[in-house]
């Protein structure tokens, strides 16, 4: 009797998903090791990500959200379940990061606080009319303009020129892409972006509709041809941002005050240069 080797089954979408999740998490796991977070520290709070995941898919569907369906959606041991529910949310995350990057978003793209050239203007500190704290207050106002022009001078995203007081000028740091200081304040930017960059491709693969999530993928480069590629990457960022925000500007003014007006947005650019892997 011969014994013919069977075909190994296909991998179910919880097997594709959970390899695509270990292979893209590499270099995530790679910056907690580097910061000194270890495995247990790291699996401790999984727990919560993945009860506060189950109650959303929950809520979704319609279904009863309770310690029961929680534990059997997530994994996560009743017990746990309890006291994360007894924890209650997270408290909300502090305004002025968001509120100094919207200032700096606007003051860079906004027709009123531009030159004839499309170059943000210098402002004064204060006035009705065309100064930073009309500026701050079009963004926020539950943010005092001097707490977020603080926070912009501290990251080097802005600095006072003309004097240090009342009757200073503030200017644009338009060479920053990023805060040039702040650990939180990196990391909040990188939890922000990676995670609705993750989001977009979890949609797209639930079968929402799609949103824009592509690259362009190239190997074979040398060092001065990578160094010219990401010179480019930045100066079609610089324009496609620029002209982003200014759309979506106008758009903001228009839909102000609707009841609908419920809805946010994120529009990024990534480009990343590395070593090819070995065969």
């Amino acid at each position: 009797m011969s014994v013919e080797p069977q075909a190994a089954a296909p991998d179910s979408r919880a097997d594709l998903a959970l390899q695509a999740a270990v292979r893209l998490s590499g270099p995530l796991i790679e910056l907690l090791v580097r910061e000194g977070v270890s495995y247990s520290q790291f699996a401790s709070s999984l727990k919560n990500a993945f009860v506060g995941a189950a109650e959303q898919v929950l809520t979704a569907a319609g279904a009863k959200v309770t310690d029961s369906s929680l534990s059997t959606l997530s994994g996560v041991h009743r017990k746990d379940v309890r006291a994360w529910r007894e924890a209650g949310q997270a408290p909300a995350k502090a305004k002025n990061l968001s509120a100094a990057m919207e200032t700096f978003a606007r003051w860079s793209a906004d027709p009123d606080y531009l030159d004839q050239s499309g170059n943000p203007l210098a402002l004064d500190a204060h006035g009705k009319s065309r100064s930073f704290d009309a500026l701050a207050y079009s963004i926020s106002k539950d943010v005092r303009p001097n707490v977020i022009l603080q926070e912009l001078l501290r990251l080097g995203l802005a600095r006072r020129i003309d004097g240090d007081g009342e009757q200073s000028k503030i200017e644009l740091c338009t060479e920053a892409f990023v805060p040039k200081s702040g650990t939180p304040e990196m990391m909040q930017l990188f939890a922000d972006n990676v995670g609705d960059h993750i989001a977009a491709a979890a949609s797209n693969i639930a079968g929402s509709a799609p949103m824009l999530e592509q690259s362009v993928f190239g190997d074979g480069f040398s060092d001065e041809s990578i160094a010219a590629l990401s010179d480019l990457s930045r100066k079609i960022w610089a324009s496609g941002a620029k002209e982003f925000v200014r759309r979506a500007l106008a758009l903001n003014r228009r839909d102000e005050g609707r009841p609908n007006a419920n809805r946010r947005f994120r529009f990024g650019m990534y480009c990343y240069r590395g070593q090819l892997a070995h065969s």
